[in-house]
């Protein structure tokens, strides 16, 4: 039996110079909601940006000119819009690389163009707090006198700031998305990475320690707090952590 079709209202603008992949995905795409508006190019990404608005960015990696990289680090200097990269090239350096520079996932070419509508649907849903529809998404979490601007990726305490790299802004606003639910470690890497996204416990213990340690310095305490034998929590009511 067909699959039905879903009315998701997503607006995606397709990076890619392969005009034929362009077609596909859009009559694939179209008839469940997603409106695509398609680039041959990385140039002028940024008033691509505020001209069409998009709620996801597919951004392939082979572009002529500047890659989907070099693409993808202007974007993160300007806008935290969830991105997708597409790439022929399957190594697992290029998509570690991709996801540590910003990305929200990674698809290698050829795909399925319904893994394709699966992997945006779970971008938005782990990019949108709380499920919220990309159109509604707040620029600011805030827990007390903490605050992330999701926007800057800035995390602030009163009225001092400080900028995070990638990886301290997607583990903290993992947590601050979800305050006083306990996450495991595989939960910590899908949130805040994807599930394209594979590490060991101990890199997460890390990637923890560090924005604990980030915290702590702005804040002088860190709300992160350890659940023995479950994972860790942001707890909203209590100073300091545990662990």
């Amino acid at each position: 039996m067909p699959q039905e079709k879903e009315d998701i209202r997503i607006h995606a603008l397709l990076v890619d110079d392969d005009v034929r992949l362009q077609t596909n995905v859009r009559d694939f795409l179209e008839p469940y909601g997603c409106r695509i508006t398609s680039r041959t190019d990385g140039r002028n990404i940024e008033a691509a940006l505020e001209e069409v608005r998009p709620d996801i960015i597919l951004l392939d990696v082979m572009l002529p000119g500047d890659d989907g990289f070099a693409v993808l680090q202007r974007l993160r200097a300007v806008s935290r819009i969830p991105v997708l990269m597409l790439t022929a090239r399957g190594h697992d350096a290029d998509r570690i690389v991709g996801l540590e520079m910003g990305a929200d996932d990674y698809l290698p070419k050829p795909f399925n163009p319904r893994e394709l509508l699966a992997r945006i649907k779970a971008v938005l849903r782990r990019t949108s707090p709380h499920g919220t529809p990309p159109e509604q998404m707040p620029d600011m979490l805030s827990a007390g006198q903490i605050r992330l601007d999701l926007k800057r990726q800035k995390l602030c305490c009163a009225d001092d700031c400080i900028d995070l790299t990638i990886t301290e802004f997607r583990i903290i606003r993992t947590f601050m998305s979800r305050p006083d639910s306990i996450l495991s470690r595989d939960e910590i890497q899908t949130l805040s990475f994807g599930e394209n996204y594979h590490c060991s416990d101990r890199n997460i213990d890390v990637y923890i320690s560090r924005a604990r340690n980030t915290l702590r310095k702005l804040c002088g305490e860190s709300p992160i707090r350890t659940v023995w034998g479950s994972g860790y929590c942001w707890v909203k009511d209590e100073g300091g952590e545990q662990g």
